[in-house]
C-alpha cells in the first residue's frame, strides 16, 4: 500500500519541483542587467557611401608596420573595438583644422564669397594660406597665413603652400587636418558627420580622386634612376582630410622643407604628393568618399535633395560654360553663378543677408 501511495504521489512531486525550478530561473534571469552593443558613431547613409580604394601592394610600402589591412572603416583598424570608443571624446567642429589655399588676386572674388558664406560659421578654426598681405582680412580677425610661396599655379608654388598648411596643422592642437581650395564650399555639419564615422585614433586619409584609376608617376632615385609607382590621391580641388595620427606619421616626408623635396622626387604637385606619402611611403590606403566635389566633375549630377549631405561643392568654367550645381533659390544664376549663396541660405536660412 505504501509503495502504491508513493507511486501515485511521485508524478505530482516531480511536477511541483519542476515548477519551482522554472520560477527560480525566471527570477534569476530577470534580475540581470540588459547589455547593449556600443556602436561606433555613424553618419547613416553618409557613412555607407564611403568606399575604400584597392590597397597598394605591400611591396611598395616603406613602412609595413603601418599597413592597414586589418579591418575597420575603410580598411583601417577599429581602434580596439567598443572599449576604445568609450574613452574617445566626441569630435567637435572646433577639432577640425580647415586650411584654405588661395592667392592674392582672388582675395576680393573667390575668397570674399567663402568669407560671406561658410567661413562665417567656421572662422575660429579656418586658416587662410595665401601669398599676399591683406590688412582687411587680418583686421577682421581671420586666421591668415602669408607664405613666402610664389603666386602662380606651378608645382613648386602649390607644394610650397601645402607644406605651410601641413606645418600649421602640426603646430596646432586640432585632431583633423582638412584642405580645401578657394573655389570650394564646405558644409561644416556634413564634414563633422563624415569624420565622426571614423576611429578617431586611426590612420585616415579621405577624399575623392579626380581619376578613375591610380595615377602613374616616376619616382626619382639615386644616380638619376627612376622607378614607376602607382597610387591613389585625393584631388585638392575637392578637398581632403587627414587624421592627426596619420599626419604625424607623414612627418619624415612632409615636415618643413621635406614636403617640397618629396614633391620634386615624383615631379607632381601638392595633392599628388600627399597621396604618394600616404600610400607609397606609409602603405596606407586612401578612403574614397563621393561626398567631396571638385570643378573637374559634372556638378549637375549632384541632386537637389542630396545637397545638404555633401561635404564640399565647387564651381568653375568648363567648355565656356559655368559648371555648378543645379539648385533653385532666391538668387538668380547671374547674381549667384557659383550657387554658393543659394546653398548657404538653404542650409542656414536665418542668415542676415538671405532673402
Amino acid at each position: 500500500m505504501q509503495k502504491r501511495s508513493i507511486r501515485r504521489k511521485l508524478p505530482v512531486l516531480i511536477f511541483t519541483f519542476s515548477i519551482i525550478l522554472y520560477v527560480d530561473f525566471q527570477l534569476r534571469t530577470s534580475s540581470l542587467p540588459k547589455l547593449s552593443v556600443a556602436h561606433h558613431p555613424s553618419s547613416g547613409a553618409l557613412h555607407r557611401s564611403i568606399q575604400q580604394a584597392p590597397s597598394p601592394a605591400k611591396g611598395d610600402a616603406r613602412n609595413p608596420a603601418t599597413d592597414s589591412s586589418s579591418g575597420g572603416i575603410g580598411g583601417h583598424p577599429a581602434a580596439g573595438g567598443a572599449a576604445a570608443h568609450v574613452t574617445q571624446s566626441k569630435l567637435k567642429l572646433e577639432d577640425i583644422y580647415v586650411a584654405v589655399k588661395t592667392t592674392g588676386r582672388f582675395h576680393q572674388t573667390r575668397l570674399a564669397l567663402l568669407l560671406e558664406t561658410w567661413i562665417s560659421r567656421t572662422k575660429a578654426h579656418t586658416f587662410i594660406f595665401t601669398d599676399a598681405e591683406d590688412e582687411d582680412l587680418q583686421s577682421n580677425g581671420y586666421n591668415v597665413v602669408v607664405t613666402a610661396c610664389q603666386s602662380d599655379h606651378s608645382q613648386q608654388a602649390l607644394s610650397c603652400k601645402m607644406s605651410a598648411e601641413y606645418d600649421g596643422f602640426m603646430a596646432s592642437d586640432k585632431r583633423w587636418f582638412c584642405h580645401v581650395d578657394d573655389d570650394n564650399y564646405v558644409n561644416p555639419e556634413a564634414l563633422l558627420s563624415v569624420l565622426s564615422a571614423f576611429p578617431q585614433d586611426g590612420d585616415i586619409y579621405v577624399g575623392k580622386p579626380s581619376l578613375d584609376k591610380p595615377i602613374t608617376a616616376h619616382e626619382l632615385l639615386e644616380g638619376n634612376a627612376t622607378r614607376e609607382v602607382r597610387f591613389w590621391f585625393a584631388t585638392g580641388g575637392a578637398g581632403f582630410c587627414l587624421s592627426r595620427r596619420l599626419a604625424e606619421k607623414m612627418a619624415p616626408w612632409a615636415s618643413g622643407s621635406r614636403f617640397e623635396q618629396t614633391s620634386a622626387t615624383i615631379r607632381l604637385p601638392d595633392d599628388c604628393t600627399v597621396g604618394f606619402i600616404v600610400e607609397k611611403r606609409l602603405g596606407i590606403s586612401m578612403v574614397h568618399c563621393p561626398l567631396f566635389h571638385s570643378h573637374l566633375e559634372n556638378l549637375l549630377l549632384v541632386s537637389h535633395r542630396g545637397i545638404p549631405h555633401q561635404v564640399t561643392l565647387s564651381y568653375g568654367m568648363f567648355e565656356n560654360k559655368m559648371n555648378s550645381i543645379e539648385v533653385k533659390g532666391s538668387f538668380s544664376k547671374e547674381d549667384d553663378p557659383s550657387r554658393f549663396k543659394t546653398v548657404h541660405c538653404m542650409l542656414y536660412p536665418f542668415t542676415s543677408w538671405c532673402p
